[in-house]
């Protein structure tokens, strides 16, 4: 019994430590919506905060990469 009531107590140390190290992101209604941009030159959706942000023409613009940024300019500029 004095065993079983040990392993208990184990157990329980355990989920208290686990919780500990690693704690629980909260749940979804309490983060923050991610704002989502769309890149003009393949129509992709990315986070902002991942976006390459570029201002063309007095115009600003967010891209998926450097490349999609150096294509769109591109476009632009050809006639």
């Amino acid at each position: 019994m004095a065993r079983l009531a040990l392993l208990g107590i184990v157990v329980v140390l355990l989920v208290i430590l686990a919780r500990t190290i690693f704690p629980s992101k909260g749940s979804s209604a309490e983060q923050e919506p991610t704002e989502m941009v769309k890149d003009p030159n393949n129509g992709v959706y990315i986070p902002k905060s991942e976006a390459i942000h570029k201002t063309i023409n007095g115009k600003e613009y967010y891209f998926s990469s450097e490349q999609s940024a150096e294509e769109f300019i591109k476009k632009q500029t050809t006639p």
